[in-house]
């Protein structure tokens, strides 16, 4: 009679074969034939004869279910695979069971390997039914491994990998002792510059270097293994050294520049300028100086320059003889009060102009051809006097002891001034002078009286009564007497700008001179 397996419809063939796997796990392996070879292969039949992956051996199909007979069923033992295949006329259906229960067993022994830094890597399969959870921490979790009689060696799960099924669920975990991984060296800058890279597995990277500093940090990857990668750097030493020739007021000098890591580096001179800078963790020093020491200051060079300058005018106060017409009737005479000026004017001089570089600022100094206190006003006046005679009115003329002469007359008067300035121009000579101008502007026929003729008669005189004018003029200086403060030997005129400050706070300035 043909024994069934989990349903009527599957019948076994022969015995199933069993494979002892490790760790108490077993393979079983199941060959039935159906009921009906014809149709069960159907997809409407395929529930009679196919079970649900990851359902036990010992568990009852849902058609025609048939349950398993005593001491036939293994412990957890669940559905991993099955087919169907034909042999003659005969469908056969192969089910294969493996040993799963509710938590991971190891499928084998760890394997154990080791990176090319020497560390140990442990790889590690598990496997249990289908949703077993599974808790465990990368960097966290870890284990101890042991070879033969060797003392154990802690290594910490670096990653893992889940395989899922509808049967089970498979686990390879990589354990990995902690270390360093890699360690690499570089230099730059002719040596004065060492970079180290130190890739770490499940510690803090440190460098091999002494006095080195950590420039960067990141966590990365290798070969799925999570590290922390840290690159260190120490650089120490001149690097580099350049020069360039002044050019202008610092010719004569040239500035020497030195670049060092580490510790400054400071060429002979006289410090110009100096930076630091952090570069990428380390510290990088630019000193510049200029050279040679006490070469900054000094005359640089000469030459020679036409320059204009001003000459002082003259200013004099004098008076002159009237050279006015005259009638046979009036003459004017007299003098007239003046100004005689010689303006200010240039001229041109040759000057030897210096350019130097000192260490302060220039002074005050007496400037040549200075003419700011050199000036002079003069004022002048005009006053002018006119006096007419008018006609004479007698009273009682012919007698009677009442007699009464009257006079008229008409005068007029004006005075007018005004002041010139004179500046760069300075007195000569006299500084104040007046003239006057007299004249006879009008004659007018007048009674001039009366006499007594020789008949005893007294009769009235008559004649040309003139009018008189006169004309005051003059002037008056004021201001300077002398060129006050005018020297022709000297400095003219002088520039002078900061071109430089030293690390030290000296300041430095370029003076121009103009010299006769």
């Amino acid at each position: 009679m043909a024994i069934s397996h989990r349903t009527n419809r599957l019948k076994l063939i022969g015995t199933p074969a069993v494979e002892q796997l490790q760790n108490g796990r077993y393979e079983l392996t199941v060959n039935c034939t159906t009921m009906n070879s014809r149709e069960d292969w159907y997809s409407s039949n395929k529930a009679r004869i196919f079970p649900d992956f990851g359902s036990l051996e010992s568990a009852e199909m849902s058609i025609d279910g048939l349950a398993p007979r005593t001491g036939e069923a293994y412990t957890d033992m669940r559905l991993v695979s099955v087919q169907s295949s034909t042999q003659q006329d005969k469908y056969i259906v192969t089910l294969v069971y493996q040993t799963l229960g509710d938590s991971f067993v190891q499928v084998k022994d760890d394997t154990i390997s080791y990176e090319a830094s020497g560390l140990r890597r442990v790889t590690r399969q598990s496997i249990a039914k289908a949703g077993t959870d599974f808790q465990k921490t990368v960097g966290t979790t870890s284990i101890t491994s042991q070879i033969d009689n060797e003392t154990e060696v802690t290594c910490f799960l670096a990653n893992y990998e889940i395989d899922d099924t509808d049967s089970y669920r498979e686990v390879t975990e990589v354990y990995l002792q902690s270390g360093i991984l890699s360690n690499s060296v570089s230099t730059r800058n002719r040596g004065k510059l060492t970079i180290e890279t130190v890739e770490a597995f499940n510690e803090t990277p440190t460098s091999s270097i002494s006095g080195a500093v950590t420039i960067d940090s990141q966590v990365s990857n290798i070969n799925g293994i999570p590290t922390r990668r840290s690159t260190f750097a120490k650089g120490a030493g001149q690097i580099s050294v350049t020069s360039r020739p002044s050019t202008g007021s610092l010719s004569g000098t040239k500035e020497v520049t030195v670049v060092s890591y580490g510790t400054p580096v400071q060429p002979s001179g006289t410090l110009i300028s100096e930076s630091e800078s952090e570069e990428n963790g380390y510290v990088r020093y630019v000193r510049t100086t200029l050279q040679p020491v006490g070469g900054i200051t000094g005359v640089k060079y000469t030459y020679q320059d036409v320059v204009e300058v001003d000459v002082p005018g003259e200013v004099t106060c004098a008076t002159q003889e009237s050279d006015g017409p005259a009638t046979g009737e009036s003459q004017v005479s007299g003098t007239v009060a003046i100004v005689q000026v010689k303006p200010r004017k240039t001229k041109k001089v040759t000057a030897t102009v210096t350019v130097e570089v000192t260490s302060s600022a220039p002074t005050d100094f007496d400037v040549a051809f200075d003419m700011s206190n050199i000036s002079c006003s003069v004022t002048s006046t005009r006053e002018s006097f006119q006096y007419a005679p008018g006609q004479t009115i007698v009273t009682d003329q012919l007698g009677g002891g009442n007699r009464k002469e009257f006079k008229e007359f008409s005068q007029s008067y004006a005075l007018s001034a005004n002041t010139q300035t004179y500046p760069g121009c300075f007195t000569v000579g006299s500084r104040s002078e007046t003239g006057t101008i007299n004249y006879e502007s009008a004659g007018t026929y007048a009674y001039l009286g009366s006499t007594t003729n020789a008949l005893g008669v007294e009769q009235a005189d008559y004649g040309l009564e003139m009018a008189t004018s006169q004309a005051t003029t003059s002037c008056k200086a004021f201001g300077s007497s002398s060129k006050e403060g005018y020297v022709e030997s000297g400095i003219i005129k002088r520039r002078s700008r900061p071109i430089l400050t030293d690390a030290a706070g000296t300041q430095y300035f370029e003076v121009i001179t103009w010299t006769v």
